[in-house]
């Protein structure tokens, strides 16, 4: 099998499991974590207070925007990395003839 084959079975695969998650649970909230974390502490202990308060909190277009920054970046890193392995394996076969 074709690595290119791989790739195509990882997607099938996954878009297969987002569908499904979707299916089998049609009224179910899909929000962030950070959303719900907040209301397990209000529901476990009323009176919890945080240790301190944000110096600045991002309007939710910034965040958004600073987070496809970050994701941005992390697929840039990976990619280098990647591309820098396929080449080194590349130089190592050209000088093996």
């Amino acid at each position: 099998m074709n690595h290119r084959h791989y790739y195509i079975l990882g997607f099938v695969i996954m878009a297969a499991i987002l569908v499904s998650a979707v299916l089998l649970n049609p009224n179910s909230d899909f929000s962030g974590t950070d959303d719900s974390g907040g209301d397990v502490i209000n529901d476990t202990d009323p009176d919890y207070q945080p240790w301190f308060n944000s110096l600045w909190e991002p309007s939710g277009e910034l965040a958004t925007l600073l987070f496809t920054l970050q994701a941005a970046i992390g697929a840039l890193v990976i990619g280098y990395f990647l591309g820098i392995n396929k080449a080194r394996k590349a130089l190592d076969r050209s000088q093996e003839k």
